[in-house]
């Protein structure tokens, strides 16, 4: 019988690895930047790395002095459900996401949050998968101070990377993000 068990969990791991198969990974919270909870706001650097994965700050074009990435304290004003947050800290710069090994990786949902409270926000995403092809999907949030959870489609699936770009602070306010949650292939964390 336990054979027999085994051989069934082994033909359906390998059946979830064949198929491309994935499952939860990780997700970046943010919660363990522990300056966040002493201070209105905190620099975090370049890069904030966990579980894996470094979000780097990539300085845009036009950008005279680069200023990395900021963690937002939950008594932020637009930072409703009172949790760490991150933001890139220039207008205009960008957010690269990357596994710390190269490999191959997948993106399930992100929450975002308009910084200040106001609005128009949209945030335009795009992977840059492991085979050269490129996805892209914009998220527009309401416009209201508060949290929106906001799903990928199944193109953000073999990603070498994911970037973003801050809003410009003038036609696109800037934005939040939190629970980046993550996906690896085969179901293995």
């Amino acid at each position: 019988m336990r054979q027999r068990v085994a051989r069934c969990g082994l033909a359906l791991a390998c059946g979830l690895l064949a198929s491309g198969a994935w499952a939860q990974g990780a997700v970046l919270d943010f919660e363990d930047l522990g300056c966040a909870r002493s201070q209105d706001s905190c620099e975090v650097d370049d890069q904030y790395m966990a579980h894996g994965f470094a979000l780097r700050h990539v300085p845009g074009v036009d950008e005279p002095m680069a200023t990395g990435l900021m963690a937002v304290v939950p008594a932020w004003k637009s930072n409703k459900k009172g949790r760490v947050a991150l933001s890139i800290r220039s207008c205009g710069a960008q957010a690269s996401l990357m596994a710390n090994d190269n490999s191959s990786f997948g993106v399930a949902s992100i929450e975002l949050a308009e910084m200040n409270g106001e609005g128009p926000v949209s945030v335009v995403f795009v992977g840059q998968r492991d085979d050269g092809t490129e996805v892209r999907q914009t998220m527009s949030l309401d416009g209201k101070p508060g949290w929106q959870k906001f799903t990928f489609n199944s193109g953000f699936r073999k990603l070498a990377s994911l970037q973003w770009t801050q809003g410009d602070c003038l036609t696109v306010q800037p934005h939040l993000v939190d629970n980046i949650e993550l996906l690896v292939a085969g179901g293995k964390p």
